[in-house]
């Protein structure tokens, strides 16, 4: 995490904002022994960031991750200055660790009846009773639980969207029990309907959000494949790929072929010399055991036929 903290600012205030994800408050700033003038001057001079109305954003993560470490920091802020919201939705979901969470700056709280907030920037309030059973305490923070999430986020969300967390969810060590649980509760949200087949499809060896959107589309498209991460085997006996997924020889038109395997290639883990040389040779000993290749990003996604269009055209 990098500091925005001036060397002349009482040593307290560094401790303070590295146990609080890089945020202070205004209070802690003034009990530390600076003036409101002074919090405004080096706020402006050092890049300080008002997330939610009374804290700043004195530090920020600069490493892998620093999109999620950017909406703990709004989740952190909305802790600070409202000690009776639970962190819900996205943001709860970002403090339970899953995957393909939509990134955007602001904080998702529930607040009981009678405790209603009025808008300010960032915030987005949502007023019901939680049950002590919905809400779970995590490093001080207050949030929804891991199936009170899924059913209020999963609705929300775009169907690739949702099976990618659904998925990261059972990835996690989640038991299909939760996600059941979770399908009940979201039973009768607006969207329930359009994800409702999704709570049973997820599955824990799906490895990043990119490949569970990939094997939706296949999914959607009727074209779902028969195994995820399957260890392809040469004459000799040893692993010579691992495709994310594969479709069997035995559903080809092209009866000579062996299994078309499919690659979902994220721009990070695929965009180095060395993964682009480790791919063109899992290719090569791909094809020449009779299989086929192909690749999708991020990008082919977004169509919903492009996926499916490209697959059967290959079979």
């Amino acid at each position: 995490m990098h500091l925005l903290l001036d060397a002349s600012l009482p040593k307290q205030l560094t401790a303070q904002a590295l146990a609080q994800r890089g945020v202070l408050t205004t209070h802690q700033l003034v009990d530390a022994g600076l003036s409101r003038s002074r919090i405004h001057d080096i706020g402006r001079r050092d890049g300080w960031r008002e997330l939610l109305q009374g804290t700043r954003q004195v530090a920020v993560h600069d490493g892998e991750g620093a999109a999620e470490e950017a909406m703990r920091g709004w989740n952190q802020a909305a802790v600070l200055v409202l000690p009776h919201a639970v962190l819900a939705f996205d943001s709860a979901a970002v403090e339970l660790r899953l995957a393909g969470v939509p990134r955007r700056d602001g904080v998702s709280v529930i607040v009981p009846p009678g405790r209603e907030l009025r808008g300010r920037p960032g915030l987005s309030p949502h007023v019901r009773v939680l049950g002590p059973d919905e809400v779970s305490t995590d490093r001080g923070l207050r949030r929804t639980t891991l199936a009170r999430t899924l059913a209020d986020l999963v609705p929300r969300l775009d169907r690739p969207t949702a099976l990618s967390v659904l998925d990261s969810a059972r990835r996690r060590g989640s038991p299909q029990s939760v996600l059941d649980e979770a399908q009940r509760l979201a039973t009768g949200k607006a969207g329930a309907g359009a994800v409702v087949d999704l709570w049973t499809l997820a599955d824990p060896d799906a490895e990043s959000p990119l490949e569970s959107r990939v094997r939706l589309r296949m999914i959607d498209g009727r074209l779902a494949p028969d195994r995820l991460h399957q260890r392809l085997r040469d004459a000799s006996g040893r692993v010579c790929a691992r495709p994310d997924m594969t479709i069997d020889a035995e559903r080809r038109r092209r009866r000579h072929r062996g299994p078309l395997c499919v690659e979902a290639d994220g721009r990070k883990p695929h965009s180095s010399p060395t993964a682009a040389f480790r791919d063109r040779e899992r290719s090569s000993e791909i094809l020449g055991d009779d299989g086929d290749v192909e690749r999708f990003t991020w990008d082919d996604t977004f169509d919903p036929m492009k996926i499916p269009w490209r697959l059967r055209r290959a079979l």
